[in-house]
């Protein structure tokens, strides 16, 4: 008897693990969007900042970003009477406008957040290095009628004049009221 089971035991085990792979090849591989839910229904919306998320127009992209303006936040701690108390230099910052973007891949967040400042109908990033031969900008354009975006990594030459570029875009939808902004916690 022991050995029908040791034996029935050791075939679910081998059948278990041969079909394994047939399971895993069959489900849809998770999409920007699927990623940006599961973020939400963890609470890891940052509701202070961020007003937007922006999904490429490519549907089996598996990156994200949340976008927020600056002024957004400067409402916000204004409302709620923390503007005043923060130190000048940060209300002098708070007194730009900028934009606040918070990338994901695959629901992990980007290295830091990018802070662009305005630039006519744009926000841009100071130039960066990329190598030692090709500094870098990136550079974000909305449509605040339609939604649509572009989000643009410009290669420069070592004088900062404008070289090419490398560019997505898609479309941004606004946070569920849920995820908004709170003006009081």
């Amino acid at each position: 008897m022991n050995r029908i089971v040791r034996f029935n035991s050791l075939l679910f085990a081998a059948l278990f693990l041969l079909f394994l792979p047939l399971h895993a090849k069959n489900q849809e591989p998770l999409t920007a969007r699927d990623y940006f839910k599961e973020l939400v229904a963890s609470g890891g919306i940052d509701r202070t900042t961020k007003s937007h998320a922006c999904f490429q127009d490519d549907a089996k992209a598996d990156n994200f970003f949340l976008i927020g303006e600056s002024k957004s936040l400067r409402d916000y701690t204004q409302a709620n009477g923390t503007f005043s108390k923060l130190p000048k230099s940060t209300q002098e910052l708070m007194r730009k406008d900028f934009l606040m973007v918070r990338g994901y891949l695959k629901g992990v967040p980007w290295r830091g957040e990018e802070f662009l400042d305005k630039e006519e109908d744009s926000w841009v990033s100071d130039p960066r290095m990329l190598d030692e031969n090709t500094p870098v900008r990136v550079r974000f354009s909305l449509n605040w009628q339609t939604l649509r975006y572009k989000y643009t990594v410009e290669l420069l030459n070592m004088d900062s004049t404008y070289r090419s570029e490398v560019a997505s875009s898609g479309q941004c939808e606004q946070l569920p009221a849920e995820d908004q902004p709170r003006s009081s916690e």
